[in-house]
This record gives C-alpha cells, structure tokens and sequence, in this order.
C-alpha cells in the first residue's frame, strides 16, 4: 500500500466523519460506493468484492457505534434494555444471513446493487419528503415496550444489515418513531446501540473465517475480510472529522442540510444506477 492511498483513504474517512455529523444519517452511505471503487482499483469483483464491502464498511461501524454510545451514555440518554431486546435478535440473524452469504456465491455484486440502491431511494423519500415531527416525552412518563415487537424488529434489521452493510437505521427509526411513537432522540440513541451490536455480529463472521470459506481476494493486513491497514486510515480520518461536522450542523438551516443531503443521495444514485447498466 503506498503513501498516497493511505492518504486518500484518510481523506476518504474526513469525508465520511464530516458526512456523518453533518446529517446524522451514518456515514457507510458515503463509505460503501468508496470501498467499492477501491476494490476495482484492487481488481477484486464479484462476490469477493461484496463480501469485502460488507464486512470492512461494518467493522468502521463498530467503532463508531461504540463513541457515539458512550456519548449517549454520558448525557443519560442511553436505554440498555431496549438496545438488547432489539440487538440480539439482530445479533443472531445478522450472523446467520453472514454465513449464508460466505459460505456460498449467491450473492453477488449485482444484488447487492440493487439493495443498496433500494435502500437509498427509501432514505432519500423519508428524509426528503417527510418531515418527523419530535415527540417531547412528559417528565414522569414511561412508554411502554413491546418487546415481542422489537424482538421482529430485531430480526428484520439484522437481515437489512448483513444484505446493504448500511447499519440498519433506515429500518430502526421509523419504526420507532412513527410505529412505537418513541421521541427522536431516544430513538436515534437506540438506533446507534442496536447498529453497534449487529456490526460487531457481522464483522465476527467475516473476520473469523472457516476452513471451508476460501478467501480469494488479498489486501494489506487482511484478516479473514477484514483488511487493517485499509480501515486504521478511515477510523483516523472520521474521529478527527465528525465532531466538526456536527458543530457545522448546528450552523447551518435544516433546507441546506436537506438540499447538502439530496446532491450526494443523487449522485450516489446515479453511480450505483450506472454500475447496475455495466453488470
């Protein structure tokens, strides 16, 4: 690996961090299409080139989710029940679906295309569109939780993630909000947990490889999928820039966040659009 792509991988975690505090919405939206383009560079494709996405996007992920819950956590906005009743179901499809998908070639970077593409489109609607109105929680109020509920809810993400790498959010907080009528930040707090648990589910499987799933693809450092050296730049860059990012939100009006959010979901669009055309 030479200087240079380290350093754009730096770069590449500057963009992701600032991204992420800048629109809160995870920054793998940004992480994925590049990992993508450095697997080209690496002439790694087909199922390999996914399994790599999948695998490294979520290991950045667990990192991230551990800082912004231990955030959470200092300010008392941290609910460890609902994390778990949510997060291990998540736990125990997330690593199914990920050894289904290493132990075979089924899913290839076509699919994954598709999915991702999908996911992005719905992001897209719901940022875009619909506007979520802050529930404000009475002092003394306690929500009940349905925790049959959240155990589905669990289930259902766990598959999202292990299939988009994209953390799951997209799933999570609607749910909460508009289905269990939870407060927006409660529900982003919760949201970040359960990400963090299914990304450490993910990443077990793609770091611990069996005998019997051939690893094809050769990067520095790499252990099972996992390529180190790859992500210890883009871990850098992102701690360094998404504190910045949110202090430029709080800066800025939620129009030029959501006109800032509707060039890069569209230019996305067109780049994964287009590789599903060259497939």
């Amino acid at each position: 690996m030479t200087i240079t792509l380290i350093l754009l991988l730096f770069l590449l975690g500057i963009a992701t961090g600032f991204y992420s505090g800048l629109l809160g919405t995870g920054g793998n939206i940004i992480l994925i299409p590049a990992l993508d383009l450095l697997f080209v560079y690496y002439g790694i494709s087909g199922t390999e080139s996914v399994k790599l996405i999948i695998g490294n996007s979520l290991f950045v992920t667990v990192f991230l989710g551990a800082a912004v819950s231990f955030k959470q956590h200092r300010i008392g906005n941290f609910h460890l029940k609902e994390i778990l009743s949510i997060g291990i179901p998540g736990m125990v499809s997330a690593y199914a679906m990920s050894e289904w998908i290493n132990s075979s070639n089924w899913f290839d970077k076509f699919y994954f295309d598709i999915i991702f593409l999908t996911l992005l489109i719905l992001l897209a609607v719901r940022l875009l569109f619909f506007k979520t109105v802050e529930r404000i929680e009475v002092e003394g109020e306690k929500q009940e939780s349905n925790y049959i509920s959240f155990m589905g809810l669990g289930l259902l993400t766990g598959c999202v993630t292990s299939l988009s790498g994209l953390g799951g959010g997209i799933v999570l907080i609607p749910f909460l909000t508009d289905i269990m009528k939870e407060p927006v930040r409660k529900a982003s707090s919760i949201s970040i947990g359960v990400i963090m648990l299914l990304a450490i589910s993910v990443t077990a499987s793609y770091l611990f490889v069996s005998e019997d799933q051939q690893v094809i693809a050769r990067l520095p450092m790499q252990i099972g999928y996992i390529s180190i050296l790859t992500i210890a730049p883009i871990l850098a860059g992102i701690f360094i820039a998404s504190s910045y990012g949110v202090k430029v939100a709080h800066r800025t009006s939620p129009l030029k966040l959501r006109i800032i959010f509707g060039i890069i979901v569209t230019l996305l669009c067109i780049k994964v659009a287009w590789s599903l055309l060259m497939h």
